[in-house]
């Protein structure tokens, strides 16, 4: 496959024009035939012309701007690494796009980890669990079992027994179920118990909320989603 003398690709809002390394004159006529073959579609477009090393003359720069004019684009950017060219860029007034080489990357943080665990089995009554770290259990947590963490838990399914989220004194831990009617629940230094009477199964979020344990239903993008994605593979057990 013959390679095009000029390449259109669009990024973002506008079109950027690549020139291969042909005479200058011949690029302009194979831009000029590129733009001729449907002038509707260029016609109100932003134009970024890309000239890698190539050193272009005032005479060369106002023929590309004056044809790009005529099909009703608008230069917008011209992203050149010769030092000649810059200068007469700047000198024309034209915009200097800056080199994506250079731009400056973008500022990363590298966020904490914390200990987590993922538990896969169903607790039932005489079981006794405590981590260090956050804890998800992907079953149920029958009457007379008993769970605990040092940081926020996640029943992915009924908790029914006792859990104690925060167990070193966390009062800003939480705990989160599927269906959340524990014997007891205890955040840190706060404890609760589930209130009498049925009430329908859905997700719900429990956590300290003005010196007591408040149960909501559990909303979405909650505090647990920000590493539940980090944690789901880290340890199982």
């Amino acid at each position: 496959m013959s390679r095009e003398p000029v390449a259109i690709k669009g990024i973002g809002d506008a079109l950027w024009f690549s020139f291969g390394p042909e005479p200058w004159p011949e690029m302009l006529s194979a831009l000029e035939a590129r733009l001729a073959a449907n002038p509707g579609f260029f016609a109100g477009g932003r134009a970024v012309v890309v000239l890698g090393d190539r050193m272009l003359e005032e005479a060369d720069l106002l023929n590309l701007l004056a044809l790009l004019n005529r099909f009703g684009l608008t230069l917008t950017g011209v992203l050149t690494d010769h030092p000649v060219t810059q200068a007469l860029v700047r000198r024309l007034g034209l915009p200097l796009q800056p080199s994506p080489a250079l731009e400056r990357a973008p500022e990363t943080r590298e966020l904490p980890l914390e200990p987590a665990w993922v538990i896969h089995r169903t607790l039932r009554a005489g079981h006794y669990l405590q981590v260090e770290g956050h804890l998800c259990v992907i079953g149920d947590i029958h009457p007379g079992a008993e769970i605990a963490a040092t940081g926020d838990i996640i029943v992915w399914g009924r908790l029914l027994g006792t859990a104690h989220a925060g167990c070193e004194g966390d009062d800003e831990a939480a705990v989160y179920a599927l269906e959340l009617r524990p014997i007891q629940l205890r955040i840190g230094r706060y404890i609760a118990r589930s209130p009498e009477g049925h009430r329908r199964p859905i997700p719900e979020q429990a956590r300290v909320q003005n010196g007591q344990i408040v149960v909501e239903p559990w909303r979405p993008f909650s505090r647990w989603e920000h590493w539940l994605g980090r944690f789901l593979g880290e340890r199982a057990v």
